[in-house]
């Protein structure tokens, strides 16, 4: 299969915008920053990394998306163009679109590039597996073995980071779990590390569905995890102790009530993808619900939510 690759350099300032939209008419982005910013943002980055200048932007970010060859490109780039026209978006004028085409294996190597080894929580770190050789662990870390191939969900998106870290909060061994909207399965991989069992992770896209498999494989949870395709939590009928959801802010809304009923009492709903400015009206859709808000994380203009049934 052929992809279509479409790269945006921008600001940084309009990571948040574009991203938020881009993930609306796509199955996921990933975004580049130029190694100035990010070794603004990471400690000691010299010392941690040692990355090929070449591989990112020579300035501020790269924001890149891709759709499949059945897609109609010359109207997602229209979409695209009329997006950032009619938003007020720093230094809109010089937003540089590139478009490519590229075959499925060339754009899996393109993740070589740019995903490393990095530790997202107290406890967990995300490694490649085309890294696991040389990475040096402590003896208390949970390795989360990624290949994130097509799917969304590396862990280095603050929306995944933040899901991870209530993951590690919050996940018991005893409890029965649903990952809705596994994308890679990297959040159902994090529950199992927590010692969960009893486990089942489902999307609606079948190349997520595949992705998940091999990581689950990867990850020696396979066994442990019942994988379907579904729509949200409109077909289930067991109840859980546990709900994750990272998705989009407009999808979590719709699934607020139905997660309410899957939910045994004190269960928790895990809800991520969400931008700030949707915040208010998701915590009132969840008060009004029933849930009672355990937990607000954000983190560069998005928002992860820990709901608790009463």
């Amino acid at each position: 299969m052929k992809w279509h690759e479409v790269s945006i350099h921008t600001k940084e300032s309009n990571e948040e915008m574009l991203s938020g939209f881009l993930n609306t008419i796509s199955k996921g982005v990933s975004i580049e920053h130029s190694l100035d910013i990010l070794k603004k943002k990471i400690d000691n980055f010299d010392d941690k990394y040692r990355l090929d200048p070449t591989d990112y932007p020579e300035s501020d970010i790269r924001i890149i998306v891709y759709f499949d060859e059945t897609a109609d490109i010359s109207g997602k780039l229209q979409e695209i163009r009329d997006f950032i026209g009619s938003n007020p978006l720093d230094a809109r004028d010089d937003i540089n679109i590139i478009t490519r085409e590229i075959d499925e294996e060339d754009w899996e190597n393109e993740w070589k590039k740019y995903f490393h080894s990095f530790r997202v929580s107290e406890e967990f770190v995300i490694v490649p597996s085309w890294e696991l050789e040389d990475y040096e662990f402590r003896e208390d870390d949970k390795l989360i073995k990624l290949d994130p191939g097509m799917a969304f969900g590396t862990g280095d998106h603050p929306t995944t980071s933040m899901c991870l870290k209530m993951v590690e909060a919050t996940v018991k061994p005893h409890h029965k779990i649903i990952d809705v909207g596994t994308g890679s399965g990297i959040l159902t991989i994090g529950a199992h590390l927590m010692g969960a069992r009893d486990l089942k992770a489902t999307d609606i896209d079948e190349l997520s569905i595949k992705v998940a498999r091999e990581n689950f494989e990867l990850n020696a949870c396979v066994n442990d995890v019942v994988l379907e395709t579904g729509d949200l939590l409109k077909s289930e009928s067991g109840q859980y102790d546990i709900i994750i959801a990272n998705i989009l802010a407009h999808i979590i809304d719709e699934m607020i009530d139905d997660a309410y009923t899957r939910l045994n009492t004190d269960g928790s709903f895990i809800a991520s993808g969400i931008i700030t400015e949707a915040r208010d009206g998701i915590v009132d859709h969840m008060t009004r619900a029933g849930f009672e808000i355990k937990e607000i994380l954000e983190d560069s203009g998005w928002v992860s939510i820990h709901a608790v049934k009463g």
